[in-house]
């Protein structure tokens, strides 16, 4: 069966990346709140709110959107159709972007400061640039052309 993509951006997109996001899923079914608190390191959590039910709700749907991100990554990657391919891609950089974005928002003037990168904000910031950088240079044709 032909591929939409290429070979880098095949591997990346639909093997490395989906992985990626089982991983993260796992990490945050193994313990929620230090998921919940590593988003944020620099910042104390507050003593009053602390890890509430919401919190942990919200970490705990967040967990499925990366299950639901790993599928659709594997299925729209792995289609021999390019339009399918290009189109998933297309969302999923626009979607970095925004990722990038929450995170600096939030992180104000410390996203500037390597020194306190946690593992997490290299996730949030560092591999989503990465990927986003991958996914343009794969819809411009830098690796080349899949299947049409």
């Amino acid at each position: 069966m032909a591929r939409a993509v290429t070979i880098w951006p095949f591997v990346l997109f639909g093997v490395i990346e989906p992985a990626l996001l089982i991983w993260a899923y796992v990490v945050l079914l193994r313990d929620p709140k230090q998921f919940y608190l590593d988003q944020v390191p620099h910042a104390p959590l507050a003593e009053v709110a602390g890890f509430t039910p919401q919190a942990e709700l919200l970490v705990l749907l967040l967990g499925n959107v990366y299950v639901l991100l790993a599928l659709l990554a594997v299925i729209c990657i792995w289609t021999p159709y390019r339009s399918v391919a290009t189109y998933y891609i297309l969302a999923v950089a626009l979607a970095d972007l925004g990722h990038i974005y929450a995170t600096y928002s939030i992180w104000g003037e410390n996203f500037w400061n390597l020194n306190q990168w946690n593992d997490m904000m290299w996730g949030n910031v560092g591999l989503s640039a990465f990927l986003h950088v991958n996914r343009l240079a794969t819809v411009l044709g830098v690796f080349g052309q899949g299947a049409k």
